[in-house]
C-alpha cells in the first residue's frame, strides 16, 4: 500500500511538471512568435513608409502627372522583387509604373489612403504581375499634387518573414522536445527524494487528526520540506496553545458582536424614535422640529464616530496596509496637538501645560496615527476633568526610550476598572462617556497604535484625584538635522 502511494504520488508530480512546462512553453513560444512578428512587421511598415516617401519626394513631387508613367527613378526604386511600389490615382486605380496601369486591388491600406490617411495591411493575399497569389505587407499613403490627390503603395511579399518564422517554431518544438526527454529521467532520480517527506507528512498529519498532538516529524534535511517539517512541528504546538485560548478569543468576539450592536441600536433607535414623530405631526411644529433635527443629527454623527473608529480597528486588526514611517520630532508633533485641542480646553475654561524636554527629539513613526493616540488621550482628560483644571503634559528621555505623560485633576479610574480601560468598548462611566459622545473605542485604538509603533500605553489613577496616561517610544538613532521629510521639519518648530 505504501509503495503504490508512493509511486501515485511520483507519478502525478510527473505529470504535473510536465504539464506545467509544455504550458509554459506554449505560452512563451506563442508569445515570442507574436512579439517577433509583430517587430518584423513594425520593420517592414518602416521601410516601406520610407521607400513611399522616396517615390513622393523624387518622382512626384518633381514631376506632371504626365511624367510618372516614363520617369528613369522607378527602375531605381524598383530594386528588390519581394518589394513593389505602384502609384494609384485617389480612386485606387494604377497609373504607374508601365506594369501597373490599370491595375486594381482591394487592399484595406489602399482603402484607407483613400479616404484621407495612412494604411497598413498585414497578410493581405493578392496576385502579382505574374497572376501568382503571394501574401503581402501593404502601406498606403495618400499626396497632394498641383494635378490632384495620388496614393503611393509600397508592398512587400511576406515569403521571408513566414520562412523565419517557420525556422523559430521549429527551434522552439525541437527544445520543447528535449525538454520533455530530460525531464522524466531527471524525475526517476530526484522524485523520491520529495515523496518520501511528503508521505510522512501525510501519516503524522493522520496522527494529528486523531488527537495525538504529541508527535513530532524528525527532520531530516534543511531543504523547504526540512523547514516545512519544523513549521509542522511548530504548528502542533500553536495548536496546543490554540486550544486552550479558543474558548476565550469565542467569548471576546460574541461580547464584541454584541457590544457593536448595542452601541449601533441605541442611536438607531433614537433616530427612528424622532422620525416616526415628525412624521406623525411633529414637524408642524417648526421649534419641536429643530429640536428633533438636532437630536438627530447628534444621533447620526455618533454612529458616524463609532464607525469610523470601528474601520480603523479593522484595519489594524487585518494588518492588509502597513503603516509607513518617517523620522518623526515628537516635541513637535505634542506641541501640534496641544495646539489642535486647545480649543476644546478653553470651552472648560481649561489650560494644557508642556514640561520636560525642551530639544528636539526624534522618533520612527506615522505622525498621523501618533497625533491621533496623543489626541485621544488629551481629549479625554480634558473632557473627565472639571472646568477650570489644568492638564500636564511631560516630555522625558532615557536610554532607550522617550516618555510622554499626560496627567489629568479628574475624577479618576477606580482600581476594578484599571485593567480594563484599553478593552474595546469598556467605559469606566458608561452613561457620562455616551452623554459627552464616547465609543468606547477610543483608547483600545491608541494601544493597538502604540504596539504598532513597538511602544506601549499605561494608566495610572486616584479616585477623585485625576488619571495618568504615559506614552512610551522607541528613541531611533536619527540626527537632529535636516534628516526629518519637510513636514516634519515644519512640526518640529511649532
Amino acid at each position: 500500500m505504501k509503495l503504490r502511494r508512493l509511486n501515485s504520488i511520483k507519478l502525478k508530480l510527473m505529470v504535473i511538471y510536465i504539464s506545467v512546462i509544455l504550458v509554459v512553453m506554449a505560452v512563451s513560444g506563442t508569445f515570442m512568435l507574436r512579439q517577433v512578428r509583430a517587430m518584423e512587421h513594425d520593420r517592414a511598415r518602416v521601410r516601406l513608409q520610407a521607400l513611399a516617401d522616396q517615390v513622393n519626394v523624387q518622382i512626384i513631387q518633381p514631376n506632371e502627372r504626365a511624367r510618372f508613367i516614363d520617369t528613369p527613378e522607378w527602375d531605381r526604386l524598383q530594386f528588390d522583387d519581394d518589394m513593389k511600389i505602384i502609384l494609384l490615382s485617389e480612386l485606387g486605380i494604377g497609373i504607374a509604373p508601365a506594369g501597373f496601369i490599370g491595375w486594381r486591388t482591394n487592399d484595406r491600406a489602399i482603402s484607407w489612403a483613400m479616404s484621407g490617411v495612412e494604411g497598413f495591411s498585414v497578410g493581405r493575399v493578392g496576385r502579382d504581375l505574374n497572376d501568382n497569389e503571394v501574401e503581402w505587407l501593404s502601406f498606403a499613403m495618400p499626396v497632394d499634387h498641383p494635378d490632384g490627390r495620388f496614393i503611393i503603395n509600397a508592398r512587400m511579399s511576406t515569403d521571408a518573414l513566414n520562412e523565419n518564422l517557420a525556422q523559430l517554431t521549429q527551434i522552439l518544438l525541437f527544445t520543447a522536445l528535449i525538454a520533455l526527454m530530460i525531464v522524466p529521467i531527471a524525475w526517476f532520480f530526484l522524485a523520491d527524494t520529495i515523496t518520501r517527506p511528503i508521505v510522512a507528512m501525510v501519516r503524522h498529519t493522520r496522527a494529528m487528526a486523531r488527537g495525538e498532538l504529541s508527535k513530532e516529524i524528525p527532520v531530516h534535511s534543511r531543504d523547504e520540506l526540512g523547514v516545512l517539517t519544523q513549521s509542522y512541528n511548530h504548528m502542533v504546538e500553536e495548536i496546543r496553545q490554540n486550544m486552550e485560548q479558543q474558548n476565550a478569543m469565542d467569548t471576546m468576539r460574541k461580547e464584541f458582536v454584541a457590544n457593536v450592536s448595542h452601541e449601533l441600536r441605541t442611536p438607531l433607535t433614537t433616530i427612528c424614535t424622532y422620525t416616526e414623530t415628525l412624521v406623525d405631526g411633529a414637524r408642524d411644529d417648526p421649534q419641536m422640529a429643530q429640536k428633533f433635527l438636532e437630536i438627530i443629527d447628534e444621533e447620526a454623527k455618533r454612529m458616524s464616530v463609532l464607525v469610523s473608529d470601528l474601520l480603523e480597528l479593522s484595519r489594524i486588526d487585518s494588518k492588509i496596509k502597513g503603516l509607513e514611517l518617517d523620522v518623526v520630532d515628537l516635541l513637535g508633533l505634542i506641541r501640534l496637538t496641544i495646539r489642535q485641542c486647545q480649543v476644546l480646553a478653553e470651552q472648560k475654561n481649561q489650560s494644557i501645560q508642556l514640561s520636560g524636554l525642551e530639544d528636539s527629539c526624534f522618533i520612527l513613526a506615522n505622525a498621523p496615527r501618533i497625533n491621533q493616540v496623543i489626541t485621544n488621550v488629551i481629549s479625554n482628560s480634558i473632557k473627565y476633568s472639571p472646568e477650570g483644571t489644568t492638564v500636564h503634559v511631560n516630555i522625558e528621555q532615557d536610554e532607550s526610550v522617550y516618555r510622554v505623560s499626560i496627567r489629568d485633576e479628574g475624577m479618576g479610574i477606580p482600581p476594578e476598572s484599571m485593567q480594563r480601560v484599553f478593552e474595546r468598548f469598556y467605559r469606566v462611566d458608561k452613561a457620562r462617556s455616551r452623554a459627552m459622545g464616547g465609543t468606547g473605542l477610543g483608547l483600545a485604538i491608541a494601544k493597538e497604535i502604540m504596539e504598532e509603533h513597538g511602544g506601549t500605553i499605561t494608566a495610572t489613577s486616584t479616585l477623585g484625584k485625576g488619571t495618568t496616561m504615559v506614552l512610551r517610544f522607541k528613541r531611533e538613532g536619527v540626527s537632529p538635522q535636516n534628516d526629518a521629510p519637510p513636514e516634519m521639519q515644519r512640526i518640529r518648530y511649532v
